[in-house]
């Protein structure tokens, strides 16, 4: 079954996107989720799923339901989770208005999400909505400003060109201190490259 929204911004990244991603993956961001996708337990909810490169580092017993705003991203994650035999329920929606009841999930997880949605408060507060309460867990990595100060100059100052030309991508958001101030609180953290790459586990207050 399929939710359906407009035509999204990442449709024409779909084909492109792992191979872009690879250099990062490699250096970085595999090992986080790594990290990160061990915490996901019962029914499970995979915001921004993209072409399904988690598919493969889920726990066996997660029941995994996954959305994305991109039609053409559902298509290469429908194609990864067929050649992993790996079970998921694909939905095409936007993650600032989920078509789930609220408390369905035991998990919600994101991968670079965040910094590309609209509204954050919005998106969180769909997160908080459909996690069970109060024992579901959000589970994020995520590109956000670094608290180092040369790093945090950079994203600022890069963030205007790379906005202008990307559209929808945030170089330089505040990601944990928005979980924190949506209603959710820190249980775990981890940063990378001065906090440019940030895991974050938090359960909602």
């Amino acid at each position: 079954m399929t939710s359906r929204t407009e035509p999204g911004t990442f449709d024409r990244l779909a084909a492109p996107y792992d191979r872009g991603m690879a250099p990062l993956e490699k250096l970085w961001l595999r090992e986080m989720r790594a990290r990160l996708l061990p915490h996901a337990q019962g029914e499970t909810l995979e915001l921004g799923v993209g072409t399904g490169i988690n598919f493969s580092l889920y726990p066996d017993s997660v029941r995994l339901t996954a959305v994305d705003e991109s039609a053409d991203m559902l298509a290469f994650a429908a194609l990864r989770a067929s050649a992993l035999r790996r079970p998921v329920w694909l939905c095409q929606a936007n993650v600032e208005c989920l078509p789930f009841p609220a408390g369905a999930f035991d998990t919600v997880l994101a991968c670079l999400v965040l910094c590309s949605v609209v509204n954050v408060r919005q998106a969180l507060a769909e997160m908080r909505r459909v996690l069970r309460q109060p024992t579901g867990r959000l589970l994020l990595m995520e590109h956000t400003r670094p608290h180092v100060r040369a790093l945090a100059w950079l994203t600022d100052v890069a963030n205007i060109p790379w906005y202008a030309i990307q559209g929808r991508c945030h170089l330089n958001r505040e990601t944990a201190q928005a979980v924190v101030a949506n209603g959710f609180r820190l249980e775990y953290g981890e940063t990378k490259v001065g906090g440019l790459f940030r895991l974050i586990v938090a359960r909602p207050v």
